[in-house]
């Protein structure tokens, strides 16, 4: 293998590393933006509830 060759196996791998690495860290944030969103949907629904029945 050469020298060129083997510039862009390690170029693909330091590609493929950092999509990795980058996923790794977006998916627990959006899982918590998800459980947030649930509980403030949660929220508004009961409020508008408390507001109907008065």
């Amino acid at each position: 293998m050469g020298a060129r060759e083997a510039l862009l196996l390690a170029a693909v791998a330091g590609i493929l590393l950092s999509a990795l690495a980058g996923s790794a860290r977006i998916m627990p944030l959006r899982a918590a933006a998800r459980k947030h969103r649930r509980a403030d949907h949660r929220a508004v629904k009961a409020e508008d509830l408390s507001k109907a029945r008065r």
